[in-house]
């Protein structure tokens, strides 16, 4: 096991921006949980619009996924310009 220590720039409910030694960019840390919640959701979402792509609550699933990895995006996007870190991208 590696004894590298990241160092966390910001905590949030269920997410942090970590920077891990030698990346030159920080990344996010996702709960396992929220990861798997946030997998299932799409996952379930996929499926029912492959069965029906006008399924108006797989729609509203896939919506609500896209909202939370927006919240992860600007939760990040804020850190790294709190930090005076350009984007990535």
């Amino acid at each position: 096991m590696s004894q590298d220590q990241a160092q966390v720039l910001s905590r949030g409910t269920n997410c942090a921006v970590v920077q891990l030694p030698g990346r030159a960019f920080p990344g996010i840390h996702l709960q396992g949980d929220t990861f798997v919640a946030l997998l299932v959701q799409l996952a379930d979402a996929a499926r029912l619009l492959r069965h029906d792509p006008g399924d108006r609550a797989a729609l509203d699933e896939l919506d609500d996924a896209v909202g939370a990895a927006e919240r992860f995006l600007d939760f990040y996007e804020a850190t790294l310009s709190q930090r005076g870190i350009q984007r990535p991208y």
